[in-house]
């Protein structure tokens, strides 16, 4: 089969159907594999990708599917186990497969035979060869050794490139802009909008396995957080106060301790192991001011005025001892509304008027953030004379005696603000809480407006960090 004839069939038919099984899974084996792919084969997909030589054979005799086969062995002081060395080109060729997927990285390689070589060998023996590539680089170093196809099959699942929930539709969109070799889009595809964009960014086809063939990574993906058994820790770090609580494994708010807030990051580290050891926490769960990465704790961005000397400040386990899970105050608040009985599973917008101005939404049970933990700057949004929604809303700016001018103007500026959440997000609920936002005086403006104040009162910090660690966000 020619590269030309292989593209025509994709064009016809671009969803290819990894068949293959986790290791040691109850369908690791050819019999139950061979019938996966029969129902593939039924719904239209006309090429398969296929482990190990004689199941490859086996199959694509069994169903009259075209094959892309690759065989995953692991050699001593080598990380490449994709079609590592000759021994396995040679095995596939004599499967009769018309496609031969091999490591396309730049990592060592457990033999003298590099990837120019193997794809010759490949060549020579009548197949086409597919580069399984992990960046841009080693795509392009793989389409110079001659790969007739290059696939995105180990993006995340090495160091060239941070793993993602999801697939690494920018390496296709790269791919496809720098080389001229066809793309096979491949590595955690389990959506429909997912294959389609990659489709429409140029990709020749979409390789998909675990979300069609695997039950054991499907079970594994929608099985539920095990619930914790023992009581958790939470810190809720604003423009004043930092405060810290215990919460049953039930989410029930035992006990609460605050005092003002430390001037330094350090002192804040030091507050925070104070309590835990004071108390039997088994987990920990943070809402902070500032901006969090979600996989790191880190806190990579404050503002000095509000939060002084917290860029750098890290929220990890290997910080406090105890597993730990932070996100900055507007996203931890709305997570931890999000898990009430009445707003689970609708979209639901938080906007917290506290020390500062804070805001998150949850959709489809994730955290609506960016990947470094990015939040919608509301409290940034312009409101009039060059003033910000912060400038006017926030409890720093109004102050304990706030005049009725002032509070007009807060209460204009809650109009904007809410306006634009429901243009931007079309939240089903917006939940508004803190110590400005549940004020007497602006409650009517909460009423006519139609929003929800804070079922938590003003504990709303403390309930959304606990959240992080009793029920994990979707990111």
């Amino acid at each position: 089969m020619t590269r030309n004839e292989l593209l025509a069939l994709l064009r016809t038919s671009p969803l290819v159907a990894s068949v293959q099984a986790t290791d040691g899974s109850p369908v690791d084996e050819t019999f139950t594999l061979l019938k996966l792919a029969r129902a593939s084969v039924a719904q239209g997909v006309a090429v398969l990708r296929l482990e190990g030589a004689e199941r490859v054979g086996h199959i694509r005799r069994e169903t009259g599917a075209k094959a892309i086969g690759l065989i995953k062995r692991s050699y001593p002081g080598s990380p490449v186990y994709i079609t590592p060395t000759t021994a396995e080109v040679d095995a596939l060729l004599e499967s009769g497969c018309e496609v031969i997927a091999l490591d396309g990285t730049t990592r060592p390689r457990p033999s003298k035979a590099g990837l120019r070589s193997l794809i010759a060998r490949i060549h020579k023996g009548g197949a086409l060869a597919m580069a399984d590539c992990d960046s841009l680089a080693s795509a392009e170093a793989a389409a110079e050794a001659g790969a007739d196809l290059v696939g995105t099959t180990l993006a995340g699942y090495t160091d060239s490139r941070p793993a993602r929930n999801g697939p690494d539709l920018d390496l296709v969109r790269e791919i496809v802009s720098r080389t001229r070799v066809p793309v096979l889009a491949e590595g955690r595809y389990s959506q429909r909008w997912q294959i389609d964009a990659a489709l429409r960014i140029g990709a020749a086809c979409v390789v998909v396995g675990g979300a069609i063939n695997d039950p054991v990574k499907n079970t594994r993906t929608l099985l539920p957080h095990p619930r914790l058994t023992g009581d958790v820790g939470a810190v809720d770090i604003g423009g004043t106060w930092i405060r810290y609580a215990v919460f049953s494994p039930d989410w029930d708010l035992l006990e609460v301790e605050r005092a003002p807030l430390p001037p330094t990051k350090k002192g804040r580290e030091e507050w925070i192991k104070s309590q835990l050891r004071a108390s039997d926490v088994c987990a920990l769960g943070v809402s902070t001011g500032g901006v969090v990465d979600p996989r790191t704790g880190e806190v990579w961005a404050a503002k000095e005025y509000l939060l002084p000397d917290h860029i750098g400040i890290r929220f990890d386990q290997a910080t406090y001892g105890l597993p730990t899970a932070a996100l900055d105050d507007g996203h931890a608040t709305a997570w931890g509304h999000a898990c009430l009985p009445e707003f689970a599973g609708r979209r639901v917008a938080t906007l917290a008027l506290g020390t500062g101005v804070g805001c998150g939404y949850v959709v489809d049970g994730r955290v609506w953030m960016g990947p470094r933990g990015e939040y919608s700057h509301i409290n940034d949004l312009p409101i009039l004379n060059g003033q910000t929604c912060e400038d006017v809303l926030a409890g720093r700016s109004l102050g304990p005696n706030a005049s009725q001018e002032d509070k007009a103007v807060a209460e204009a500026a809650l109009r904007i603000a809410i306006q634009t959440i429901r243009t931007m997000w079309f939240p089903e609920e917006i939940v508004v809480g803190g110590g400005v936002g549940l004020a007497s005086w602006l409650q009517p403006t909460v009423v006519d407006l139609g929003l929800r104040p804070s079922p938590f009162g003003g504990d709303a910090g403390l309930f959304g960090a606990a959240a992080l660690v009793l029920y994990p966000p979707g990111m």
